[in-house]
This record gives structure tokens, sequence and C-alpha cells, in this order.
């Protein structure tokens, strides 16, 4: 388990009408958030549990959205029946709707209210942040993480998908797996930036983490 501190807002145009994820902890693909909503008045807090591939769904879902003007998402709690929707209708505006805490718990509060298009990317954004946050569970998973938190040669894990990268972890799985040295995993990671990507690379950065990965133990 990862203890996590962050705060992720819906940033609408009024102070009344709000949505926040107080992200707690993250126990391998699951993150658990104190959800927060302020809506015509009422508010009401309570857990949210999603999945991490939810959370990646929810903002490609939300990109289209804000890239053509049309269409909904929503995102699910794994514990209860609460959930939180968004609608995009005409002229750009945004109809966020759904509930805070399990219709099986002694309160629990269903909201909606709306607001505009402007405050999906920077959700979006604090959301792409958030899934920069793993727990790797075995050796190709944490090799995986560190070519995405740490390689990243084209500077991209803030805002493009998380499988960027993953196409190049067998090759640095199969060099680490069969003890090849720090040197020999830079030069892999150096020639992929150079070669396949296309970018002019850097083989210091490589070395470093080619270095983090060398040092792994699972």
């Amino acid at each position: 388990m990862i203890v996590l501190d962050n705060m992720i807002e819906l940033k609408t145009n009024s102070e009344t009408e709000r949505l926040s994820f107080a992200t707690r902890y993250l126990v391998q693909i699951n993150f658990t958030f104190d959800l927060t909503v302020n809506s015509n008045g009422f508010s009401g807090s309570s857990h949210f549990c999603v999945r991490r591939e939810q959370i990646e769904k929810l903002c490609s879902d939300l990109t289209i959205m804000d890239q053509t003007m049309f269409g909904n998402t929503i995102l699910e709690d794994n514990d209860s029946d609460a959930t939180i929707k968004f609608q995009m209708k005409p002229h750009g505006k945004v109809i966020v709707c759904g509930q805070v805490g399990g219709s099986h718990e002694e309160h629990y509060l269903k909201f909606s209210f709306q607001t505009d298009h402007t405050c999906i990317k920077p959700l979006v954004t604090d959301f792409y942040k958030l899934l920069k946050n793993e727990e790797p569970t075995n050796l190709y998973e944490a090799i995986d993480l560190i070519l995405w938190k740490d390689w990243d040669p084209i500077g991209v894990n803030d805002i493009a998908p998380r499988n960027e990268y993953q196409i190049y972890t067998p090759t640095i799985f199969e060099l680490k797996n069969t003890g090849s040295d720090m040197e020999t995993i830079a030069q892999a990671l150096h020639e992929i930036e150079i070669a396949t990507i296309g970018v002019v690379g850097n083989i210091e950065h490589c070395r470093q983490v080619a270095n983090k990965i060398i040092n792994l133990k699972f």
C-alpha cells in the first residue's frame, strides 16, 4: 500500500458547485479517495474506490468529449452504487451528476450541477499526474514503471496514455533477467531513443535509469 495525499478538484466557475477527490492510498491498482460534493446548498463526502483502468478510461472519455463537444462518461465506486457522471451538452455545457455514498448507508447524497467544458482539461491533467503513482508487484511491472516515470525520453508521462513505452519493457526486462550489466541496459535504452523513437538521446540519463533497473530486487 502507498499512502497518498493528492487533492484533485473539478475547477468550476462557481464557489457553490464543487467536486473534489482527496486521494488517500493506492493498493496495487486500486485508488481510494474521499469524494466530496457541494451542490445546490447541499454537501456530502464519502470514500470512493476505483481501479486504475477506470480512471484511464475516464480521462480518455473526457478528452474525447472535450474535443468533440459530445458524449458522456461515468465513474463508478467499486464498493457501492456511488457514481459520478459527466454529460456534454450543447455549447460546451457539462452536467455533472451522480451519488456520493452508497444507498445502503444511512446517509447518501444524489447531486446534479452544471459547469462548462473548460474544467475538463485541468481535471484530466491532474488525474494523469495521479496515475504516475504505481505499486509494482513483480520485476516486470517495476521495470515498466521505471521506463514510464524515470526514463520518459519524450517527456510525456504527465499527459500521454500509460502504455506509451510498454512496447520496450520486454526488451529491458529480458536484459535484466539474463544478468546484463548497467552499461548494456543503458546502451539499449539509448539505442531505442535514437533509432526507434527518433530523439537525440541522453546516454547519461540512460545510465541513471539503468542503474535503478539493476538495483531492483524482487
